[in-house]
């Protein structure tokens, strides 16, 4: 008697909560709002800053520097008002900082950022060249009109659309643009926040790339959900190293050095790191209750009680197992150049993305417990580039509020959720000058379309360049 009403009980409390949180009123209050049409003229700029090859190489000299100088001309020649009126500042080929003066000089500035560099392309395999920009079917095509070019030019158009209009923000905005945030951002952004750093300029919040509108990505909702990251991932390459005698493969050793990185390899995959559930994913989680079915909503209602089976139903995904754990990824083997000579050393490279709570110490003082092999060197490729995840904004900042509201306003019909970023930004570059990181595009992308992004015949839509544009208007218009 007594154990079936304590269930009564706790199916009261899980129905409860579950109905509290499905009635969120805030899910409903969404604004009427039309789109402006964007120029001509405007996608006409963009295709034009497509085909600016400014791409960055981990081997520096490959970079083609004449590309990267052009991008300051381009800047004073497309947009004339926002050079003359916003105070522009060259630190280097990889760094332009806008600013803004804002009426309130007691408000500490906001920053608005993106990236113009690009990673490296193979012709073969687009169906048309990469760097063309030609405006087809709907579509600006070529490398960058995604990552982030895209960005970076609609708010450029947004800035130079209100300043025409005689716009004022109330806080100072600064707008910073990196050149090879792909090669791990140390002269761009990392110049950038250096600058900030010698004039103590600080900020109330940051809006860089990072997630987008993601459409028929997840099947817990029908609805596009607008994915804020308010977390980012840390990031290291760590590398195994084993040395052997070199000889002939007729007379191997009982164990050889490709050998050992195997055993080592096959250890650590034997072992993932632990599933956590962090703010981040709870907050996702709890944003998505008004717009999923009522048994998945007493599930993300009730994770004190539902956590064990959220947890393992994550990790069977890699999409979802990728928020709610650090993950280990062998991206390279390398051994013997030749398939009877035994090699003097064996080398793997595990690729590790790091969840916030976790130190890149840790995950590698981990990763050697694991191995427990004297025979097996593990370190980090290379430690200055390995970083510590960034930790978790505000969902209850000005800045997000603002940039929900904003996504609210010009995307009525989706969803807006607090994310973790899995891939690593700028972003983190800035940790040290803000407290607040958001990292969000307005891009509605299928699955298909991410995978453009890096990969071939990348492209956007005329549609998604229309609704950047309008989310930074209406966006810095709150500021």
């Amino acid at each position: 008697m007594i154990l079936l009403i304590l269930l009564i009980l706790l199916l009261g409390v899980l129905i409860f909560r579950t109905i509290a949180f499905k009635n969120d009123p805030s899910s409903n209050l969404k604004e009427t709002f039309t789109l402006s049409s964007v120029s001509e003229e405007a996608t006409n700029r963009l295709s034009r800053f497509i085909r600016l090859k400014t791409i960055t190489y981990n081997d520096v000299s490959k970079i083609d520097m004449v590309e990267h100088r052009k991008v300051e001309g381009f800047f004073k020649e497309n947009f004339p008002l926002a050079s003359k009126t916003l105070n522009l500042t060259k630190i280097n080929d990889f760094a332009y900082i806008f600013r803004w003066e804002g009426k309130d000089k007691s408000k500490k500035p906001v920053l608005l950022t993106a990236h113009f560099d690009v990673v490296p392309v193979q012709d073969e395999g687009w169906d048309s060249p990469p760097f063309s920009g030609e405006i087809k079917d709907g579509r600006i095509l070529g490398r960058g009109t995604l990552d982030t070019k895209n960005t970076l030019l609609g708010i450029l158009e947004s800035v130079e659309k209100l300043v025409s209009e005689g716009f004022i923000p109330e806080s100072t905005i600064y707008l910073a643009f990196g050149g090879d945030e792909e090669i791990m951002g140390k002269q761009g952004a990392g110049s950038i926040v250096e600058y900030f750093k010698t004039k103590n300029i600080s900020f109330e919040w940051l809006l860089d790339e990072g997630s987008i509108i993601a459409k028929d990505m997840l099947s817990m909702t029908d609805k596009p959900i607008a994915l804020i990251g308010i977390a980012e991932k840390g990031f290291a390459n760590v590398k195994l190293i084993a040395k052997g005698t070199p000889g002939h493969a007729s007379m191997p050793p009982e164990h050889t050095a490709s050998g050992l990185i195997a055993r080592a390899v096959c250890n650590l995959e034997k072992k993932p790191f632990p599933v956590k559930l962090t703010r981040t994913v709870r907050d996702f989680l709890k944003s998505l209750i008004p717009h999923v079915n009522f048994p998945l909503a007493i599930v993300f209602s009730n994770l004190w009680f539902f956590t064990p089976i959220v947890k393992y139903i994550f990790k069977k995904n890699p999409s979802t197992a990728a928020m709610v754990r650090t993950t280990q990824a062998v991206t390279i083997l390398q051994g013997s150049k030749k398939d009877n000579i035994l090699p003097n050393r064996a080398e793997a490279i595990i690729n590790v993305r790091i969840i916030p709570g976790e130190l890149k110490n840790d995950v590698l003082k981990r990763m050697k417990n694991i191995v427990n092999d004297p025979l097996v060197i593990i370190e980090f490729t290379n430690k200055d580039d390995a970083s510590d995840p960034v930790k978790e904004s505000d969902i209850y900042s000005d800045g997000y509020i603002k940039i929900k509201s904003t996504i609210n306003k010009v995307y009525p019909q989706g969803i807006v959720s607090p994310f973790l970023v899995t891939a690593t930004t700028d972003s983190r570059q800035y940790k040290d000058i803000t407290d607040n990181i958001y990292r969000f595009v307005p891009m509605v992308l299928t699955p298909e379309d991410l995978n453009k992004i890096h990969g071939f015949n990348e492209s956007i839509s005329i549609e998604n360049y229309t609704l950047i544009i309008n989310f930074f208007t209406e966006l810095i218009q709150t500021i």
